[in-house]
């Protein structure tokens, strides 16, 4: 139906009444598409991997994304899948023994099962750009799999479509692959097993997690892991201490992994057993250019997704999805480099690319109240509608501005609280409590128009009105 278009432009006044002359509901129009983002800024492991591309897109309306590795000479995979959640694209196409290069890329997107389209939209573009090489008979191999990044840590229903899987495998490039808060991992979490309670009152030890990697040569040999990290387990460094224990400060004595299990599992079992959110998901891609036949490259894969239990506890659980791809270019020979050593090498680099995961955090907003006229205060008063039709509703009470939510609140708002906001500076705004949000007020043409939750990586926007 006409009226059902998408308009990927504001339309314009002929536009609107033509549409009118025809009958269409203006309100039938959709909202414009998001933009594929596919810049390459912020930190990166850098390295020397002939024959493997890396692009990533993103969707800053989500935010959401998706990360691609591209062999345009094609790789021979295998797989392990392990969890009781994975969602995946062609896994089974991997597991039987095929010892030609089958597969062009594989592709790791957010969106749940809905992001596995931006692998299918890899494919699509993998055709449209072998045709402009005169390969016009060229069918592409591509894995996919993907992390749940929606429910309880968004308010946005964008995901990774196939638009941004053709954006990130058009921009993809040799050697550089983005760590933390990027591509796939752009809302990946880490660490929810430990929750206790109402998500909205545990959310302070939700960490936010990412994407991670790791390279090494030996010899001729190149080997390197790259992972999204997205666990219902903890993180855990080398001295077997959590790495992130609170969502937005990076830094603190996070406790040692063996004494948070202990807790953890006292607290269940007093309680007759442990509720929470579900889908969790850890992927990972191991790559080498050394020859090796196909049980070889499978065993590889299974070593080195064991060994990742160590990273991550627990890990592979019923409510994970973890999924590897072990792939090799098949470039070299090393005899010296037997497949159990250089599996135990990647195991190493698995733990890396996990601990590499972690992202930077934006800087530290100062917790230091400021004193703001009641004027300045009562510019900020309204109700605010988040994506889903959530609303935030923010009054002066007796010790400054208060904020109630209505709806779901994912993981930032509990339902029927009210929540003091304490300004810490001009248009910025500490949500009194464990997690310590930040609220900015936006402008434009010097009104207050808009709210972004948690300025940064994970912003989340919140129009000033009632819910559409």
């Amino acid at each position: 139906m006409i009226g059902r278009a998408r308009m990927n432009n504001p339309p314009t006044i002929g536009s609107l009444l033509a549409l009118l002359l025809m009958g269409v509901p203006l309100e039938a129009q959709a909202p414009p598409l998001p933009v594929p983002r596919t810049d390459p800024s912020g930190p990166a492991v850098t390295f020397d991997f002939p024959g493997m591309r890396v692009g990533v897109g993103e969707y800053e309306e989500g935010p959401t994304g998706t990360t691609v590795f591209y062999f345009p000479k094609g790789v021979k995979a295998a797989t392990d899948v392990r969890g009781g959640a994975p969602g995946t694209l062609n896994a089974d196409a991997v597991r039987l023994a095929y010892e030609a290069p089958m597969m062009q890329s594989v592709v790791f997107s957010g969106g749940s099962w809905y992001g596995l389209s931006a692998a299918t939209g890899v494919a699509n573009e993998l055709k449209v750009m072998r045709a402009e090489q005169g390969q016009h008979d060229f069918i592409a191999g591509v894995l996919g799999a993907i992390i749940f990044d929606v429910g309880g840590r968004r308010f946005s229903r964008v995901t990774p479509d196939d638009r941004l899987g053709a954006a990130a495998v058009r921009s993809a490039r040799e050697g550089w692959f983005p760590l933390g808060a990027r591509g796939a991992g752009r809302f990946a979490m880490q660490g929810v097993f430990f929750l206790d309670g109402p998500l909205a009152d545990a959310s302070r030890t939700w960490a936010h997690s990412g994407q991670g990697g790791a390279f090494r040569q030996i010899g001729p040999t190149r080997i390197a892991v790259f992972t999204v990290v997205n666990a219902l387990g903890a993180i855990v460094d080398r001295n077997g201490r959590v790495l992130r224990c609170r969502r937005n400060v990076a830094t603190g004595d996070c406790p040692a992994i063996s004494s948070l299990l202990k807790d953890h599992l006292a607290r269940v079992q007093r309680r007759g057993g442990g509720t929470g959110p579900t889908g969790n998901t850890t992927l990972t891609l191991v790559v080498t250019n050394q020859k090796l036949p196909y049980a070889d490259l499978q065993r590889l894969g299974v070593q080195v997704h064991t060994s990742m239990a160590r990273a991550i506890q627990p890990f592979a659980t019923e409510e994970d999805g973890d999924v590897l791809y072990a792939v090799t270019t098949d470039e070299v020979d090393n005899p010296s480099l037997p497949s159990i050593q250089l599996g135990a090498i990647a195991s190493e680099l698995a733990w890396d690319a996990v601990l590499n995961s972690a992202p930077v955090l934006p800087p530290t907003s100062p917790r230091t109240p400021t004193t703001l006229s009641a004027e300045r205060l009562a510019e900020s008063v309204g109700t605010f509608a988040f994506h889903g039709g959530g609303t935030l509703s923010v009054s002066t009470g007796a010790t400054g501005l208060e904020a109630r939510f209505t709806g779901d609140g994912r993981m930032y708002f509990a339902a029927d609280r009210t929540y003091r906001l304490t300004p810490i500076a001009e248009d910025l705004f500490l949500v009194v409590g464990p997690a310590e949000d930040v609220i900015r007020f936006d402008r434009r043409a010097g009104r207050i128009v808009a709210i972004t939750l948690n300025p940064g990586p994970w912003a989340q926007s919140a129009n000033r009105g009632m819910p559409r």
